[in-house]
């Protein structure tokens, strides 16, 4: 053994223990991931989220990075016994700098992995897209941040002021934030907005400014609303988000129908409830609950007016209903004989005295 250790030389020694550091660190990570592949799916496959499955992915992507970390700290702690302190130094900075970098690529990933996860389960919820609108935009801004942070973390460590660099970069934010104050204020407004779910996309709503129609889709900067005569409204979120919103869908889409009618002076308005009432419940599209019903409202000035109510389950079909519920109303009253007067006026003529 002796006269084997003469011959080899010290490069050749050393270059053999580098190896072998490498192979144990390469052994060591093919052991450990195939553990995490046998027991760790096993583990995952029995709960019913899906976020440690995809946890469990991103450990298997990043386990040979972290494993590559750790064979260079080895390698470094034997090469400073044979090279000496001076090496040991400059790899030492170097093995921080990649520890550095590695790390923020793992916490980049890692939350944008946890966003992705929680806006897919918000979009299923509550039947949105938050995910495919705002998650370009969250996961840029998590690389910014956390990018930054990293870079100032490493040039603190190698005495670099800073201080100029982050004075210059909120300069420049302030600037952009001055030239984009509306944008940035439609963004946030629509953030609340889809956070705060006051309407969804396909709620028929109705806006301060008299548009009505359904939400056909709420973005970044703007919503879009589809009113009845196929016209597209673009409205910035922030008028939105500042106004009073009638929904017509939330908390349900049962919408009530109400027709109203007038009938002679002297008709029996028992018998007119009970007609209008019948129509109601005859029709196969309103609802059993609530009841149908009907209501004297008003003495007009050449009728009596009833208001009949009933209720359908969806909005959708409350034009066509309420149309149809007319049409039967006035064929029943025909056929019952019952007059719905034209507007009246009694007109007295008086003679002065010569």
């Amino acid at each position: 053994m002796e006269r084997f250790n003469q011959f080899l030389s010290p490069v050749l020694r050393g270059l053999l223990i580098v190896i072998a550091i490498c192979l144990a660190g390469w052994i060591a990570y093919k052991i450990l991931n195939a553990v995490l592949l046998k027991y760790g799916r096993k583990i995952t496959g029995k709960t019913k989220t899906e976020i440690d499955d995809k946890f469990l992915e991103f450990i298997e992507k990043f386990l040979s990075r972290i494993f590559l970390i750790i064979t260079l700290f080895f390698i470094g702690r034997y090469l400073a016994t044979v090279v000496g302190e001076k090496f040991i130094h400059y790899f030492q900075e170097f093995l921080f700098v990649a520890v550095a970098v590695i790390t923020t690529t793992v916490f980049i990933k890692l939350i944008n992995l946890v966003i992705d996860w929680y806006l897919e389960k918000t979009d299923q919820k509550n039947r949105t897209n938050i995910n495919q609108e705002f998650g370009p935009l969250l996961h840029r801004l998590v690389q910014i941040i956390i990018f930054t942070t990293g870079l100032l973390v490493i040039l603190d460590h190698f005495h670099i002021d800073a201080k100029g660099l982050v004075a210059t970069l909120g300069v420049g934010s302030l600037a952009v934030a001055f030239a984009a104050q509306d944008t940035i204020a439609n963004m946030i407004s629509g953030f609340v907005i889809m956070f705060d779910r006051p309407f969804r996309v396909g709620d028929r709503i109705r806006t301060p400014s008299d548009i009505y129609g359904e939400v056909y889709e709420i973005g970044l900067r703007s919503m879009k609303i589809l009113d009845f005569e196929k016209n597209l409204h673009i409205i910035p979120n922030q008028e939105i988000i500042k106004s009073v919103v009638v929904n017509y869908s939330y908390p349900n889409p049962e919408v009530r129908v109400k027709v109203t009618v007038g009938v002679a002076y002297g008709s029996d308005l028992d018998r007119v409830k009970k007609i209008i009432i019948d129509i109601y419940k005859a029709h196969p599209d309103i609802l059993e609950t609530p009841e149908p019903s009907a209501y004297f409202i008003e003495f007009g000035d050449s009728s009596l007016n009833i208001m009949g109510v009933g209720y359908v389950s969806h909005y959708n079909v409350s034009w066509r209903v309420s149309e149809e519920i007319r049409m039967n109303v006035y064929k029943a009253l025909n056929e019952h004989h019952i007059e719905i007067p034209f507007p009246q006026r009694d007109v007295w003529l008086h003679q002065a005295e010569s």
